[in-house]
């Protein structure tokens, strides 16, 4: 028989498995699925570059989208990586967990249960939103932190998925393998043995969505630039664009997998945008580049919300085929078609997301 360690101890390791629930993340243990890509990742990590490698030749793009909440999503838990995303020591407001930090190393306890301190990490998460916490017990396990920081708001609030857990018991543990499913969405490869990424892999890199580098680099290296040229996903098909966005941002089978209501079409974004007339009138050209960059943050529709209101003019405007609006032809499109909904029901984060099955109004 083997004992168990006294972290092992204070996760509880015979708690309900979910694979990790953050704040920024889709929340549901099915939606992350790993696609042949992805799985591929797993076992290949020697495949990959890593963004450095493509700043080489792409720096301004690679500049730009090193400053993005997709290329933050990973952080190591230390005071140098984060910033002003560190979270706050000591007492943990409206829980009994206590975080420390010393030598660099920040650490969690429940002093109520044991004096033990569990060491964490990995910070999952840009700070956009919400920050999770991970400690790898092993290579077979990893564990979620039962709070999650939202350092915009400067507030703690639990884990999405971890509101019933037991009081006392510090989060969430799961085998490895499955955790690295939903990893992917927050790192470029994850190794074969453990599920920790290497720092160079660390958030959405450009080999998330261009693939492996290395046939294209190997070539441009050697001067042969006609040769292991990658595909230019700007000029994908709209399906393909969005189901490669759809493998973290929530596609129709991710939603029917989970057996989860057709109203998370605001937090699954692929799946409402795939299951508006919009997108199925198309002509498969309305995919989320057409108001995303994919190298850059994704702009307020509060803030500006001419910027895609224009996008939703390019169709419906007085010069197109598609009629405009009746109620206002010119503005104030998002509001009403996009509305905003809380995104995380069953939780107190206060998180909202816009519709993105883009609807028409009852008239009632």
């Amino acid at each position: 028989m083997r004992y168990r360690t006294a972290p092992e101890k204070l996760l509880g390791l015979g708690l309900t498995l979910v694979l990790l629930i953050m704040a920024g993340c889709l929340g549901d243990p099915s939606l992350t699925p790993a696609s042949p890509k992805a799985k591929a990742t797993l076992l290949e990590t020697e495949a990959f570059m890593g963004n450095a490698v493509c700043a080489e030749c792409h720096p301004d793009i690679a500049r730009s989208h090193g400053q993005s909440s997709h290329a933050q999503t990973l952080s190591l838990l230390s005071t140098r990586d984060l910033g002003a995303r560190v979270p706050p020591l000591g007492k943990i407001a409206q829980s009994e967990f206590v975080l420390h930090e010393a030598a660099g190393v920040f650490t969690v306890a429940a002093p109520a249960l044991s004096d033990q301190k569990v060491p964490l990490d990995l910070a999952v998460g840009s700070g956009k939103t919400g920050v999770t916490y991970v400690a790898f017990m092993d290579d077979n396990k990893m564990a979620e932190f039962r709070m999650s920081y939202f350092p915009v708001k400067k507030t703690w609030y639990i884990t999405p998925g971890q509101e019933k857990l037991a009081p006392g018991s510090l989060g969430k543990v799961h085998p490895v393998a499955n955790g690295k499913k939903c990893m992917l969405c927050h790192a470029v490869a994850v190794p074969e043995t453990g599920g920790k990424p290497e720092k160079r892999f660390f958030g959405v890199g450009c080999e998330s969505c261009h693939g492996s580098g290395t046939a294209h680099v190997t070539a441009a290296r050697s001067g042969k630039f006609d040769s292991g040229k990658m595909e230019s996903l700007g000029k994908l098909p709209a399906t393909r664009l969005n189901l490669l966005c759809g493998k973290c941002h929530g596609s129709r089978q991710d939603v029917e997998a989970a057996h989860l209501p057709k109203s998370v079409s605001n937090r699954m974004q692929t799946y409402g945008l795939m299951e508006s007339k919009c997108f199925q009138k198309s002509s498969d050209k309305l995919s989320c580049l057409t108001c995303h960059s994919p190298h850059e943050n994704a702009k307020s529709a509060t803030r500006e919300p001419a910027f895609y209101e224009r996008a939703c003019l390019t169709c419906h405007s007085a010069q197109t085929p598609q009629k405009p609006c009746p109620i206002n032809p010119t503005a104030k499109c998002i509001g009403c078609h996009m509305p905003s909904r809380k995104a995380l029901t069953g939780s107190a984060i206060p998180m909202t997301m816009a519709d993105h099955k883009i609807h028409i109004p009852s008239k009632n």
